[in-house]
């Protein structure tokens, strides 16, 4: 009996083998598929990991690049300096300032006057404290027309120190009252001229500042 039950088994077994392939054939497909997805995903991280440490990379010889360029610049205007005098007017009520640049570096220097570089605060002290109480903004000309509001007056754009050279710049102002004035000089470095492959672009501020207390 055990020996025909196990011929009714086989004899089932192939009859329904057909059946059985194509489980076994959708088995197959299936974890060919899930090997395809696992391997594509795989493919696509590697991928995206790679081209995350490119730009890593990419972006780290530029951070590089820039502080080379920062501490070139610190080394110039370490070596640099700037110089305010000031003389009272006799004629009328008024300071001339004169702002000296004064460069010592190994590269020609080159900053913005388009803009307000000086600026003459009244001010007055209390203790510690300060207080403006007007302000004047004074520029470098090149040409100065007979108007006061003219087109002809021309702004000096920009100035060029080179390599142990000095260059003064003269600015005028009038004022109303004396008393204790505040005197800042203030520009960011323009465009480097030379051929030094420096890019003053992210440039270092020029400052420098004094008191004068006219009677």
């Amino acid at each position: 009996m055990s020996c025909q039950n196990g011929k009714n088994f086989f004899r089932r077994l192939w009859d329904n083998h057909g059946q059985i392939n194509n489980v076994f054939t959708g088995l197959h497909y299936l974890f060919l598929s899930i090997a395809i997805l696992v391997g594509g995903v795989w493919v696509l991280y590697s991928f995206s990991a790679l081209h995350s440490a490119s730009n890593a990379e990419a972006q780290l010889e530029k951070t590089k690049e820039e502080l080379k360029q920062i501490q070139q610049q610190i080394k110039d205007n370490n070596s640099s300096s700037i110089s305010i005098e000031t003389t009272p007017l006799k004629s009328n009520m008024g300071i001339i300032i004169n702002v000296t640049v004064k460069n010592n570096g190994k590269s020609p220097v080159s900053f913005d006057t388009s803009k307000t570089t000086v600026s003459v605060y009244k001010v007055e002290i209390d203790g510690e404290n300060i207080k403006q109480t007007a302000k004047f903004e004074p520029r470098v000309y090149t040409t100065i027309d007979k108007s006061f509001k003219s087109n002809e007056t021309k702004i000096l754009p920009k100035v060029h120190v080179l390599i142990g050279a000095e260059k003064t710049l003269s600015y005028v102002v009038g004022i109303d009252s004396p008393g204790l004035y505040y005197i800042t000089f203030r520009s960011v470095a323009d465009k480097n001229f030379d051929k030094t492959g420096i890019d003053t672009e992210k440039s270092l501020e020029w400052f420098a500042s004094t008191y004068v207390e006219i009677e």
